[in-house]
């Protein structure tokens, strides 16, 4: 038998509850909790509380309830969450969640989430509502009368993952004995998990675990995250030159509370997606995933469904620096439940950290951007690519002019000058269904964009839109005009002498109504003839 009251009560309430896979969520988000509040096992503020009349466990701050999962009352397991009242206007477009208030004049909800929609635990705008009513709770002085007591094992079994898996234990067969730590030994016996035979046929998509869809902007690379967007298994970030490993996986990082700074370690997305895919399995931790056996493991990651990273702009960050030496975990056969799984710890939380199965990462990458070679050392191995070019079968007709021929004529003359790296996407012109909408999108995007590609170089922006005087187009009809040459004779009149080596020089404009914005006076010619001579 258990000798110690408040394991006993522990182990009890989990027996009521009946459902080892949502406890071990629940000591999960705990785990989130205390690390989120930073307070010691036994502060004051602190109350987890094992209740036998309502067969739950809760987390109270400042006699505030901010957490409890309960017997179920509804038919499945329940989890309360604790939200501020202002988060309501946030929350009520989602339909399954069960608002309740705390009290008739309390500044605070419940979230009730059954298990039928645990996905919902991991919902960015709940989760971001949840964890600031908890810093808010610990800054509270709103104290009321509070008779429950502090069970300790609560806060150990929440941050002792091995406590707690012999805990669920001693719930599920009570003549084990008492828990003896972290040797496993109760009542003298050695317990041993029977290894399961099952299979490991996975369900995880056909596509490569890492996916990286390259080519010249407009080609539609965004666009292509939008089917695993719409997938509520998915987190999206965009890297910027300065983005991190610290800000990725994880980092140290100040707060001020009440004016004093603190330093806490920090979950980056990356290590939040890895947290999320394993959920999806039935693991509450990392570290829960890890004390499984590997074909345990296995067989849950491969069942699971997938979850998606999506990076947009991949190459704008040093990836070698954002991912460290997770790089290798990235490999398929390293990934958790793979054949030739690894793990590593991490450098600040010294957790063990790896990369499951049932995590894809797709990213975008502009091939116009200078960083690309070295990106390619870095990441051929790791990752697939997949070229997006331009699409020029999805354009119709506009006026008489033949978007899809316009669109080829161009990008095969920008691959002849640069390369096809350069060429221009099929997005610039998709939305055009007017002549003063193409003119808008020359002048506004692709116009500028020649000129970035060209470093200025204007008598090049004319062959790529047939302005040059060779192509046949009519002045009126040219887009990019010459403004004026400059003879020796020119120059002496600028100068009042003649430059040293002078050449002969060329200034040109864009079209002054096209600039302005006076469309009615470019002719649709003005388009056709960049393709037909």
């Amino acid at each position: 038998m258990i000798a110690d009251p408040h394991q006993q009560a522990l182990t009890d309430r989990i027996r009521d509850i009946g459902h080892p896979e949502s406890v071990r969520r629940f000591f999960g988000l705990l785990k989130e909790l205390i690390d989120m509040v930073n307070l010691p096992n036994g502060d004051a503020r602190l109350a987890f509380v094992v209740r036998q009349d309502k067969s739950s466990i809760t987390a109270n701050i400042n006699f505030f309830q901010a957490l409890r999962i309960q017997k179920p009352r509804r038919g499945e397991v329940e989890y309360h969450l604790t939200v501020k009242k202002s988060c309501y206007d946030r929350l009520k477009s989602i339909e399954e969640l069960v608002f309740e208030p705390l009290t008739e004049k309390s500044d605070y909800l419940t979230i009730v989430i059954g298990q039928s929609n645990v996905h919902l635990l991991y919902n960015p705008t709940l989760r971001t509502c949840w964890e600031d009513c908890l810093l808010e709770l610990v800054e509270s002085n709103k104290r009321g009368p509070h008779s429950a007591r502090h069970n300790a094992d609560v806060y150990q079994a929440a941050e002792d993952e091995a406590f707690l898996s012999e805990i669920i234990r001693l719930a599920d067969d009570p003549t084990l004995g008492r828990y003896a730590g972290p040797d496993r030994i109760l009542n003298g016996h050695s317990v041993e998990e029977s290894e399961a035979d099952y299979e490991t046929e996975s369900i995880l998509p056909d596509q490569p675990h890492n996916l990286i869809l390259f080519g010249p902007p407009g080609t539609g690379k965004t666009f292509a995250l939008q089917p695993y967007l719409r997938n509520e298994n998915s987190s999206l970030i965009t890297f910027h030159p300065s983005y991190s490993y610290e800000e990725f996986v994880e980092g140290i990082r100040p707060e001020a509370n009440n004016g004093q700074i603190s330093y806490r370690v920090q979950k980056g997305i990356f290590h939040k997606a890895c947290l999320s895919a394993i959920n999806q399995a039935g693991y509450s931790t990392l570290a829960d995933c890890l004390n499984d056996t590997p074909e345990n493991r296995s067989h849950k990651l491969r069942k699971a469904p997938a979850h998606y990273l999506l990076i947009d702009e991949v190459n704008r960050a040093n990836v070698a620096s954002v991912f460290g030496d997770l790089i290798t975990l990235l490999e398929a056969d390293k990934r958790l439940g793979a054949d030739h799984e690894l793990w590593v710890t991490l450098p600040y939380s010294r957790e063990r950290f790896g990369v499951p199965i049932n995590l894809f990462v797709v990213a975008t990458m502009n091939t116009t951007d200078r960083s690309i070679a070295l990106l390619d050392i870095a990441l051929r191995r790791r990752f697939a690519f997949r070229e997006m070019l331009p699409d020029p079968s999805i354009l119709g007709t506009v006026e008489g002019i033949d978007l899809a021929q316009l669109l080829r004529m161009m990008n095969e003359r920008i691959e002849y000058l640069l390369d096809r790296d350069h060429q221009i996407g099929h997005a610039y012109l998709t939305c055009v269904e007017t002549l003063s909408d193409l003119c808008t999108a020359f002048r506004d995007r692709i116009i500028p964009l020649l000129q970035e590609y060209f470093f200025n170089d204007w008598s090049k922006i004319q062959l790529v839109l047939g302005d040059n005087p060779i192509w046949g187009k009519e002045p009126e009809q040219r887009l990019i005009w010459i403004k004026k040459k400059y003879t020796a004779n020119a120059a002496s009149k600028l100068f009042g002498e003649l430059p040293d080596a002078m050449d002969e020089v060329v200034t040109y404009e864009i079209n002054p109504h096209l600039q302005q914005g006076d469309y009615e006076q470019i002719p649709a010619e003005a388009f056709i003839k960049i393709y037909q001579k």
